[in-house]
Order: C-alpha cells, then structure tokens, then sequence
C-alpha cells in the first residue's frame, strides 16, 4: 500500500502520525479516566443517598409508622436522578413504593452498599439498622435484631450519560482542533520539502519520455540544488549520447540495408536485390510494354581456382572479375552475384537482339581476363543463358528458370558461349536428355557399373558418440569416368528409375557392411530414399523384409528423405518412419529448408537428423541472409530435439560459423571428400 503514495502523502503521513496516534492515545486515556470517575461519583451518591433514608426509617420501621416512613421516601423521590424508593421490613414486607414499577432486584438485607447496574438504572440497597438496647439478655429473654429493614433505590443513570456523551463530544471536537493544527503545520512543513521534489521528478519523467532539452527552473535550495545541477547535467549527457547514437543508428541502418541488398565478396547486388530488380522490369514490361534481357552467367574453370589455389585465390578472382564486368556494363544496367560463381545480369530497355550484342561483349571481358595469383595466371570461360522480358513473361521464377535452363545449355554445348532460350527448347531437351540418361541407368545396373561413396559426417559439438557416414551413388561410364548423381537422378525419379536404386543401395548395403556392422552400433550409414521410393509399395515391401532379415543392421541405418518428397507423401513418409523406428531404424529429413511450408509439416515427422539445405550453408559467411536462415533452422530443430547437419560446407569459415551457432554436424568436400564405400570398410568405418 505504501509503495503506492506520492511523496507528498508520504512526508504528510509521516508527519502526522506519531500526532494521531499520541493524540488518540491521550484522548483515550482522558477519557476512560473521566467516564470511570463519574460513574463512581453516581454510585457514590447514590450509596449516601441510600445510608441517609436508612438511618431515617429506623423508627419508622420499629414502630410501624407507614406514613412516618412514606414521607420520608417523598423528599427523596424528589432528586432527579431517582426514579424509585421501596421500603421493606425484615421479612421482607413493603411499606413503601414510590415511582415507576421496575424490577427491583432482590437484595441481601443485611448486606452494605449493595449495587446492581443494569443498562440504565443503578440500584442501591441499604439495610435499616437498629442499636440494640443496654439490657442484658438474661434480663430481656434475647436480645433485639440489628437488622429491621432494608431502603433499595433505583437511581437513572441517563443524566449521567448525557454528562458522559457531552464530555466526548468536547474530547473529540478538541482533539479535532489539534488534528487539524497538525495538520497545517504539516503542510506548511511539507511543502518546502514536496515542491522541490517534485520538480525533480516531473524533470526526471520528461527526460524519461525522450525530452532531454528540459532544464530545472528556480532555486531549489540545498541538497535539491545539487541534485537539480546533476540531473540538469545528466540530461545533456543524455543528450549528446543520443545523438551520437541516433547517427551510429543511422550509419548502421544504412549499412545493414546495402549488407542485405549486396553480396559482401564483390559489392555487387545479390540474388535478393537482384529478383526484385527482375520483379520490377517484369512489372514495367506487363503494364507498359517495354522489352528488357536477362542473362544468366556461369564461370568455366573456376572450380580450377579454388581446388589448386585454394578459396581466397576464388575469392579475389571474382572481385576482380566483377570490377572489370561492372565497368563494361551501361549506368542502367545491373550486374549480381546470385552466389558462388554464378552471375545475373539485367539489361534495362533492351531487346532481345542488342541484349545478345551486350552479354557478347561480356563474354570476352571474361575469355580475355588473366588473374594472376602468386606464380600462378588463370584465365577462365563464361557460360551465359539469355532470356527476353516482354509482356509475354509470367513470373520472376520462371524467367530465372529459363535463364539457368539456357546456361545448362550453354554448358553441355561446349562452355564458353551463349545460349538464347527459346520455349519449345525446354521439354524436347529435357525429355531427349532424361531418355538418354534413363537408357544409361539400366545398363549402368547391368554392367555392374553403379558404385556407392561414403562421405563423413564431423561432428561440431558434443553428440550421441557415433560416427555418421552417408552413402552416396555415383555412376561410371565406359571410360571409367564417375558420373555424379545429379545427373541422372532427375531422369531415374522421371522414369520410375528410383525405387530400383533404392533398393540396389540397400542391398549393396546389407551384402558388403552387414559383417563390418555387427557389434558397432556407434556407426551410422545414411541412406537416401527418393520420393518416388515413399510411395511405391513394392519398396516399402522390399526395405521391411530385408531388414526383418537382418534386424542388427536397422541400429546403424539413417534413412534420408527430402523434405519435399516427405511433404509429398506425409501419409507413407508417417507410417514408414512408424514401422522402421520400431525396428531401431534413424530418420533425417534431408534439403530442410527448400520446400515452401517447412516449418509447418516439421512437427509432424517424428526425425532424428534434419539436414540443412546446402544452398543456405554454401554463402552463408558471405550472405546474412542465408546465415539467418541456417541460425532459424538450427534454433527450431533444436527446441524439437532434433540434431542439425549442415551440407555443403565447402571452408573452414563457413565450419566455424555453423559451431558458433551450435550445429551439430558439418558435411561437404571441406570435412570429408567422399571414398568408395569398400575402401570405408576396408578400414573399419571407425578411422
């Protein structure tokens, strides 16, 4: 309660009550004295009024006069306070009664000063005593009774409470006055004290609501003026460290704005910035039917950089590469990085025929552009997709699709070159492509000419003790060249191919680990299951049956699903996990992040692992957005007790950023370079 008063009822409060309570105590005191002498005054009156009338009736009595002794009763019934008089004999006999009919109490005769106090009238009972005579006993038979009689008087006591209230109603109007003295005394006091603290807490709330400008006013005096100089000095303080902030603020805000439009490698646009730019032409070509020409562009050789020279020889290679690109580009046109060493550009009010002109003049930047690193001189290629923006155009997804699209193709033509894309070349490549790549799997399959990899899985903080590996396909050609899967998975997922690589992997697995894994439950193969695989119900069939053969297996098997295969098939993904669990079976939740409702569906699947999408991980160091997202999706994960991976960690900047938030698992060419699985074996899958 007390916290909830101002200064200014405090300081009264202070002062007033020690006054209250002294002055109510003494009022007390006063009081019950004085109300319990003027009940003893009544009683004392009404005692003596009684021995008085009892010495009187003595006679009365002896000798039997009723008139004598009514008389006597009159003149007393006359003083305002009796309201009755009886006169009794010995036995009891009244010969007297004067006034109202009360009740009077039945007192012992012989009893002195007998009081008896109802609500409002004192009784007072006398006994009539006689002296006895001076003649012996033997000479009389016995000797006379002392007690002749008894006078009971019924005395109102209203008189006196009138008296009683009169007198608290003058204790009660003084103690008033004092009061109200004190009270003014305390005002008078206390406003020498509450004004001056209470401008120091009106200027200490305007500077709490941001007004820092406010300065005290008038003399305060004494110790308030001291505090009055230092919050006048905090204020300008304040003051100028809000400035100062505000400008950081600003400073930070602007470069925090650039940082989430800009790649921070080259100081070009990023993918972000640059789809909005996309957006924003595509929107200008729909409504005003103006013409602009995206371009899709795709370093050759590059990887060559990086893998001989390392990655800051990459790095600086693309900064030098995007400073001379910049330069030959028009003051309208914008040029991205749309991450590692891909490239978009986009030429405003440009048809399609000068914006062929512009990427060939790009072209040869690069083709003639030497990095000198070390003893070392790179020269690297460009393969360039090209697209129209018309009023033809749907979204910014497909333009950038179609650009990627035409870059493929570009590449698979020879490198080096530029592709326009065209809407009749999408399928008729695709489909010619993916039935070629089809035929290539069987026989690949027939010929024994299909291999898995085994990549390993570090981990970045304290986890379960076991050693993670994934199992990884790869094809290999006539030429005993290894194919990676990327490019013919698509065509297997298309044809149906999938669920019989599946179940190929499985039994790979089974047929050359199962020894290996026997009484090593700290390994763990994942394995990857296509979406094609979730809902084929030969292959569900198939995985249950092996591994009910070889129950000892399940314990070191980690089945992947992707997210959107998973998402596909909720119902068979759900029910899968269910039985194989059961068995001792892990799960991970493989591309987490690629899907468009992740989060959503991710309570729903009951995972062990759930592996970040590579493309978050891959910039991540460069890009906060992607780094954002990494952060986001580790922080879910782990409030739902699920372990994270991280794929495509590709250097060791990008390894410790993902240990400072927390990852648990690191995954890509900078931990581990995939081995054939025999050679994995070979060495006990524990090295």
């Amino acid at each position: 309660m007390m916290h909830r008063l101002g200064i200014r009822a405090r300081v009264l409060l202070l002062a007033m009550l020690p006054i209250a309570v002294i002055s109510v105590a003494l009022s007390w005191y006063f009081i019950s004295s004085r109300l319990q002498d003027m009940d003893r005054a009544i009683e004392d009156q009404g005692l003596a009024m009684a021995r008085q009338l009892a010495q009187a009736c003595e006679y009365g009595l002896f000798i039997g006069e009723a008139r004598l002794l009514e008389d006597l009763a009159r003149g007393l019934r006359k003083h305002e306070a009796v309201l009755s008089v009886r006169i009794t004999d010995r036995d009891g006999r009244v010969w007297v009664q004067l006034g109202p009919s009360l009740q009077l109490p039945a007192l012992d005769i012989a009893a002195e000063g007998s009081l008896l106090r109802t609500r409002d009238v004192l009784f007072v009972s006398e006994p009539v005593r006689s002296e006895p005579l001076s003649i012996a006993a033997d000479e009389l038979g016995e000797a006379l009774p002392r007690t002749v009689g008894q006078v009971t008087l019924g005395i109102s006591l209203e008189p006196t409470r009138a008296r009683q209230r009169q007198m608290l109603f003058n204790s009660f109007l003084l103690s008033s006055v004092v009061l109200v003295a004190a009270v003014l005394m305390a005002l008078r006091l206390g406003r020498d004290i509450v004004r001056p603290i209470g401008q120091l807490a009106q200027t200490v709330e305007k500077i709490g609501q941001g007004n820092l400008q406010v300065r005290l006013g008038g003399e305060l005096g004494g110790e308030f003026s001291i505090l009055g100089q230092g919050i006048t000095r905090m204020a300008e303080e304040l003051r100028g460290f809000y400035e100062t902030l505000q400008s950081r603020i600003q400073e930070a805000t602007a470069k925090l704005s650039w940082q989430a439009s800009h790649d921070p490698l080259t100081g070009l646009t990023n993918r972000v910035e640059f789809g909005i730019q996309v957006d924003k032409a595509l929107r200008t070509a729909v409504e005003e039917g103006r013409r602009h020409t995206l371009v899709f562009m795709d370093l050759d050789q590059f990887k060559v950089v990086n893998d001989t020279s390392g990655h800051k020889a990459g790095d600086e290679l693309l900064r030098q590469l995007s400073a001379q690109l910049k330069q030959a580009l028009r003051s309208t046109d914008v040029l991205a990085r749309l991450g590692g060493d891909e490239f978009g550009v986009l030429f405003h009010d440009c048809e399609v025929d000068v914006g062929l002109r512009l990427a060939e003049g790009l072209r040869r930047v690069v083709e003639g552009f030497r990095f000198h690193y070390g003893d070392r001189v790179y020269s690297v290629g460009v393969s360039m997709g090209l697209v129209e923006i018309d009023a033809g155009s749907h979204s910014v997804g497909e333009l950038l699709s179609a650009a990627d699209a035409a870059c493929y193709a570009a590449k698979e033509g020879g490198r080096n070159r530029i592709h326009r894309y065209h809407v009749e070349d999408k399928e008729l490549l695709r489909r010619r492509g993916e039935m070629e790549w089809a035929s290539r799997i069987t026989q690949a399959l027939d010929a024994g000419r299909m291999q898995l990899y085994c990549q390993y899985l570090q981990p970045l903080r304290e986890g379960d003790g076991a050693k993670h590996y994934e199992l990884l396909l790869r094809m290999v050609d006539p030429n005993e060249n290894v194919i990676p899967p990327m490019a013919f998975l698509p065509a297997a997922e298309r044809y149906q191919l999938a669920a019989m690589l599946d179940a190929w992997v499985l039994d790979q697995v089974i047929e050359h680990c199962a020894g290996m894994l026997e009484g090593r439950p700290e390994v763990i193969l994942s394995i990857n299951i296509s979406g094609a695989s979730l809902g084929d119900e030969g292959f569900q069939t198939h995985l249950r049956q092996r591994l009910a053969e070889h129950p000892r297996v399940a314990s070191n098997l980690c089945l992947e699903i992707t997210e959107t295969a998973a998402i596909a098939n909720l119902d068979n993904a759900l029910q899968l996990i269910s039985d194989l669990r059961a068995l001792g079976c892990r799960f991970a939740l493989d591309d987490f992040g690629s899907g468009l409702s992740s989060f959503a569906y991710l309570r729903s699947l009951p995972v062990d692992y759930l592996k970040i999408d590579g493309t978050f991980v891959r910039d991540m160091h460069h890009d906060p957005v992607d780094a954002a997202m990494v952060e986001a999706i580790h922080k879910v994960a782990r409030l739902m007790g699920v372990r994270t991976v991280a794929e495509y960690v590709e250097d060791e900047a990008t390894a410790l950023m993902l240990q400072r938030m927390g990852v648990d698992y690191a995954q890509g060419y900078h931990i581990h370079r995939p081995q054939p699985l025999d050679e994995i074996c070979a060495g006990g899958a524990t090295d």
